[in-house]
């Protein structure tokens, strides 16, 4: 079985090292970035024959663990040269953080290819608490980045990415982001997380996501609760659940709300709640200040202050964020495009590269190519 599939990939990266033999011939200008994308692709896929080439052709990269603006972070230097466009990569949740291997396997081919790569850990993203921290953080690394900067980010990722596109301070130096399947409003997230509807032109409708979305819209929303024993108790108990925990937020359900601390109270009752049509008088039961948290993490709130070019690829049915949260983002942006490419070689971060439908792979290799050929501006 393994054979095989590898067989698959191996043969799809051969299909795009054709397209961009022929992109070579039609379209000069953009041979470079479809040979590049084959390249990272091949390492990050680990297909044999295409990554040994593409280690024979480019020098290995320098790896060091840096502290940047106070943030951990990794830093991949191409082997030559000395000045390089700069990527911030921003991975998704995920325990391992910037040493996930998909993570290193992917800011190391960037490298190879030519891009200096900083990978940072802003505080919470590995734990699945995204707070006002974790978007400071991530803000701060673009700043000392320095000079123009294309952020690339996966999942959550992605959405930080955004965030800090739209700061004025960074809006005239980020080249371009790139991201796989963000959400954009944190409202209608946990809308989602706990009723099992999302809200998409001005309807609910039914969307089946997967249980690690409640774990982590929970964990962050009572992250940014004010500190109390009962914050500190309830981000304990949510910590000690596992990715795969079938029903995160049954935790709340078992709670009486009376015998929690009026700070937590609204977003218990909130975070208990099924039914898709108490939610919206529930939310606005939070105090204001948590209301304000949600729409800071929210890149629909500043999608009018967004002037990259963003470039967003998504899998037909994402099972975290539906593709209407980035169509509104695209309606809302006014002063950029926002483009999206919808492909099934994604099933949420990870592509899965197959000849089992070329048109799709070829969607997907289409936006890296314009992602890279972008990021090199």
């Amino acid at each position: 079985m393994f054979r095989g599939r590898l067989g698959r990939v191996r043969a799809a990266l051969l299909a795009l090292l054709l397209a961009a033999l022929i992109s070579g011939i039609v379209y000069r200008s953009w041979i470079d970035a479809q040979a590049r994308t084959v390249g990272v692709l091949s390492l990050t896929g680990k297909v044999p024959v295409l990554a040994w080439a593409t280690r024979e052709v480019t020098d290995t990269p320098r790896v060091q663990d840096e502290l940047v603006a106070g943030v951990p972070t990794t830093v991949y230097r191409p082997g030559g040269g000395s000045h390089w466009p700069t990527v911030v990569f921003l991975n998704g949740v995920t325990a391992l953080g910037r040493h996930h291997p998909d993570v290193e396997r992917l800011a190391g081919g960037l490298a190879r290819v030519g891009f200096l790569v900083l990978v940072p850990d802003p505080p919470g993203l590995a734990e699945g608490e995204i707070t006002k921290r974790t978007l400071a953080a991530t803000i701060a690394v673009v700043h000392a980045a320095g000079g123009r900067v294309g952020l690339v980010g996966v999942s959550v990722g992605a959405s930080l990415g955004l965030l800090a596109a739209e700061e004025p301070s960074l809006a005239n130096r980020v080249t371009l982001v790139a991201g796989i399947a963000p959400y954009v409003d944190l409202e209608n997230v946990a809308r989602l997380a706990t009723t099992g509807a999302t809200l998409e032109n001005g309807h609910l409708v039914p969307y089946s996501a997967e249980s690690f979305l409640p774990l982590v819209v929970a964990r962050s929303l009572v992250a940014a609760l004010p500190a109390s024993s009962d914050r500190s108790r309830l981000l304990a108990d949510l910590l000690r659940l596992h990715e795969g925990t079938p029903d995160p937020l049954a935790l709340f359900r078992r709670l009486r709300p009376a015998k929690v601390a009026p700070s937590a109270r609204a977003l218990v009752e909130l975070l208990a709640n099924r039914d898709p049509a108490r939610f919206d008088r529930l939310y606005a039961a939070l105090s204001p200040a948590l209301r304000a948290v949600l729409v800071r993490l929210s890149p629909l709130a500043g999608a009018g202050r967004l002037r990259a070019p963003v470039e967003i690829a998504s899998a037909p049915h994402d099972k975290y964020f539906p593709l209407a949260e980035t169509q509104a983002l695209a309606r809302d942006a006014t002063h950029t495009r926002v483009r999206l490419t919808v492909t099934s070689t994604l099933h949420h971060a990870i592509p899965s590269l197959s000849l089992s439908d070329i048109a799709d792979l070829f969607s997907f290799d289409a936006w890296a190519v314009r992602s890279l050929h972008a990021l090199r501006r």
